[in-house]
């Protein structure tokens, strides 16, 4: 049966256009540059309006998917923790928050039904990264708030958007969006350097070493990568390689501290082995906490993505996340696959093959500099799970094969 999503590109055309406005509201935050939007509560009315759209529209059995089904899965286990944990109203807040994410995780696997809108969410996507960056540059390093209210949280959303801009750079045509993308590499690595970010450190070096596995021209993109490392040493001076140096030292400084709290959060885990609820590893870590603490440390988050979801949400947590990573992956490899079927070939189908390498080497920066950082329930993740959704429907549809889709089985429906 041929998905009718995919046999009028044209259809939900208002709806992309604010599917996109509301991921420039969540990430650009329009109203920390005029606080008077503040009091309008942008955000939130471009939320309600995709929420209008989803049901007016109707469309929700189109965003039938594992990987939607597995975010689901998570948002009700989230919920299930509300009555049972210490602090309900954490618990509470946490799932609120992860619900008000699948507006635009649905809205992006249902109306992004063409290769051109796909492309159009890629590049705002990459220019909200530049403008982050910009922003960060001009702020010593740190955002304007939300998910960017500290340099570690700002270099780790950075590092996923990085390979975008590089897989693109090399296949894009156009010498201003070429250019664009090229901006974004080095203006991304400079606000990774000025962040001072270890975990941003260990992220770019990941994401640049996938980059290059991945990469077709293996000689062209290691001079690439070569240029910007150069740039990046040039850039960087003594204090910044200094910080860096640090890393080494586990025994001592802030290493050390979350080592002791990814020690907590272990022992939080096996003494409560189905978890303890959502954002409530603040709230238990004082009854965990080592002697290494000289006080009570009551509110201190896990600084780690694995150590939050580990503790939080226990098993049932670990299997229906890593379900949802083996997915995601599985995804981006059949991505790899539609993009190199020779019968279609053509520039839609080194977007295809260049958007795999980005999404996998995206997914490795996140997971590498996430070690460090409380970011489990931040946006990045999620909406980027919804964009591979997206792209997985459109390369079915460039390759002839608009009813096919991932089912729930990982199987092709023919």
């Amino acid at each position: 049966m041929v998905d009718s999503v995919n046999r009028n590109p044209e259809r939900f055309k208002g709806w992309f256009l604010f599917t996109v406005v509301y991921l420039a509201i969540d990430y650009g935050r329009p109203q920390d540059i005029v606080p008077l939007l503040g009091y309008l509560r942008p955000g939130l009315i471009a939320n309600l309006i995709l929420i209008g759209f989803l049901i007016v529209q109707g469309s929700l059995q189109e965003a039938s998917h594992r990987q939607i089904n597995m975010i689901w899965l998570f948002i009700l286990l989230l919920a299930s923790y509300i009555p049972f944990a210490v602090n309900n109203y954490y618990a509470y807040t946490t799932t609120l928050n992860m619900l008000m994410y699948m507006p635009f995780v649905l809205s992006a696997s249902i109306c992004v039904n063409s290769i051109d809108r796909l492309k159009k969410l890629v590049f705002l996507s990459s220019c909200i990264m530049i403008y982050v960056s910009l922003y960060s540059l001009a702020h010593h390093g740190v955002g304007s708030g939300n998910y960017f209210k500290d340099e570690n949280d700002v270099s780790l959303y950075i590092n996923m958007w990085l390979p975008f801009c590089f897989f693109l750079f090399f296949i894009t045509k156009d010498t201003t969006t070429k250019i664009i993308y090229l901006a974004g590499l080095i203006l991304g690595i400079l606000a990774v350097i000025v962040s001072f970010s270890r975990g941003g450190f260990v992220g770019l070096v990941v994401v640049s070493i996938v980059c290059w596995l991945y990469s077709s021209k293996k000689m062209v993109s290691l001079v690439v990568i070569g240029l910007l490392a150069i740039m990046m040493l040039s850039f960087a001076g003594d204090a910044y390689w200094e910080r860096i140096s640090t890393a080494k030292n586990t025994d001592q400084g802030t290493a050390a501290q979350r080592i002791e709290s990814w020690k907590a959060g272990w022992n939080m885990f096996l003494d409560n082995p189905w978890g303890v609820g959502g954002y409530n590893f603040p709230i238990r870590f004082e009854e965990y906490q080592s002697d290494y603490f000289k006080r009570g440390m009551w509110g201190r988050v896990a600084h780690s993505l694995w150590l939050t979801l580990i503790p939080e949400l226990g098993i049932a947590g670990i299997i229906i996340y890593f379900l949802l990573m083996k997915y995601n992956f599985t995804d981006i490899m059949l991505l790899k696959k539609l993009g190199s079927n020779r019968t279609h070939d053509g520039p839609d189908r080194q977007y295809i093959t260049a958007l795999s390498g980005a999404f996998l080497a995206s997914l490795a920066g996140y997971f590498s500099s996430g070690t460090f950082l409380s970011v489990l329930y931040y946006p990045h993740y999620w909406y980027l799970t919804g964009i591979i959704v997206a792209s997985v429907k459109v390369a079915h549809t460039l390759n002839g094969d608009p009813g096919a889709s991932e089912g729930n089985d990982g199987k092709m429906r023919q």
